[in-house]
């Protein structure tokens, strides 16, 4: 009898060491799954870019039991497995839980499945295990990760279905001796790449252009303006398309993809220029400084003609005095890079001041200023003694010379940016202009 206990003791002593085991085996085991699953999202997390897309497709029965797989799209992921970016599906064996997983495109089943950037369409296979028939649903979640425009879709191939998984998921019917895969595949389009195109000088040639991916025909596509007016449409559209001919102004594009709908706003620009010029004054006495404003649209460069022979180029907002009485008739053309210009003008009345200098000469030149070089042109043969003398606004002579030269060109790239009087002597004819000379 004694023995038969110590045996039995024994037996039981075995029986607790082994249960001990198998539970630290058990204990490792999770370990190692919940270790291998936290390396596989470090690593999906670790080697992440600002622009991955994670799309995670769920399955669900009846009773509730919920099985969901993580799809994602990131720069330079390789679509076969590789463990750094992916993680292989690990079944649970829990009753009544279906398993849901997608597949590699080296076919290795995966609970996190990478791609790589979405240039275009990805079609990536899925595969389900479930122990009991029924009906089940598949929804995606995290779908506004992606660009509006790209479509989100679950294809069917039993059922020969596809279910847009922007508005809801698909139910379906599966079997416990279904095959694991080939039934289900979900399709991702690239988003679409819009771009637009100034409007030219006539301001009625802008264009909003659209590039769609080809794997998907958009239902309806309108365009309307900032007061909601149509300016266009199409439909059953995919690949490239362009809305022309369009002025300067906001847009929005609306699309519509079955009974998904998402915008798109645009600001198509304006090359075109509209000048019109203001001025502190238009009738003044001779000496009295005006000060020109250019109301110009869409112009950096400006031409002035003051009427009176004074010519100042690149300069937006000129002041002038008139030295002798008169209505003078000032133009300023304004242009752009883009080749497009409009023109403008207004007239001064320049009336008589007792104190104003009068000027009953024979004009001697004309006088330019672009930039800092002056360019002085002398209405009459030269004569002995020409002359040409700049000053500053203080009086100070800051060029002297006797030319013999129908034209002379002089730089004032040593003297600061602002106005100066140019003098000019050729015989019994004088002139004096005012200038502006500045970078």
């Amino acid at each position: 009898m004694s023995d038969a206990i110590g045996t039995c003791k024994r037996q039981i002593g075995t029986t607790e060491k082994e249960g001990t085991l198998t539970n630290k085996l058990k204990s490792v085991t999770m370990r190692v799954l919940i270790t291998t699953l936290l390396f596989a999202a470090l690593s999906a997390n670790l080697f992440a870019t600002q622009d991955k897309k994670t799309l995670k497709i769920q399955l669900q029965a009846t009773s509730g039991n919920i099985d969901q797989t993580t799809i994602y799209f990131d720069q330079a992921i390789q679509p076969a497995y590789n463990f750094q970016e992916d993680a292989q599906k690990i079944f649970s064996g829990v009753a009544g839980k279906p398993e849901l997983f997608s597949v590699t495109a080296d076919n290795i089943q995966c609970s996190n499945n990478g791609f790589g950037t979405l240039s275009s369409t990805e079609i990536v296979a899925l595969g389900y295990d479930v122990d009991a028939s029924g009906t089940f649903t598949i929804t995606a979640a995290q779908i506004d990760n992606f660009d509006p425009t790209s479509i989100i879709r679950l294809e069917d191939t039993q059922s020969g279905t596809f279910t847009d998984l922007r508005l809801g998921g698909a139910q379906v019917t599966l079997n416990d001796n279904d095959a694991t895969t080939g039934r289900f595949f979900i399709h991702v389009t690239r988003p679409a790449i819009f771009s637009s195109q100034n409007s030219g000088c006539l301001n009625n040639d802008g264009i909003v252009n659209a590039d769609l991916d080809n794997s998907a025909s958009w239902t309806l596509v309108n365009l309307y303006d900032a007061f909601n007016n149509p300016v266009g449409s199409f439909t059953n559209v995919s690949g490239q398309f362009n809305f022309n001919s369009l002025p300067e102004g906001d847009y929005h594009l609306v699309m519509a993809f079955g009974s998904y709908t998402t915008t798109k706003d645009f600001h198509v620009s304006g090359n075109y220029v509209v000048a019109d010029i203001d001025a502190s004054a238009f009738s003044v006495e001779t000496m009295e400084e005006i000060n020109f404003y250019s109301l110009a649209t869409n112009s950096n460069q400006f031409e002035w003609d003051f009427g009176d022979g004074t010519l100042i180029i690149g300069v937006a907002n000129p002041s002038l005095s008139y030295l002798t009485p008169g209505v003078y008739t000032v133009s300023m053309r304004a242009s752009n890079q883009a080749g497009c210009s409009d023109n403008a003008s207004v007239t001064v009345t320049v009336a008589d001041r007792a104190s104003a200098i009068q000027d009953d000469v024979k004009e001697a030149a004309t006088v330019i200023a672009y930039g800092k070089t002056v360019k002085v042109n002398m209405t009459e043969d030269i004569s002995s003694g020409a002359q040409v003398e700049i000053f500053n606004l203080l009086g100070q002579p800051v060029h002297q010379s006797v030319t013999s030269q129908q034209q002379s060109v002089i730089a004032l790239d040593n003297q600061p940016n602002g106005y100066y009087l140019v003098s000019v002597k050729n015989g019994e004819a004088q002139t004096t202009k005012r200038i502006y000379a500045g970078n």
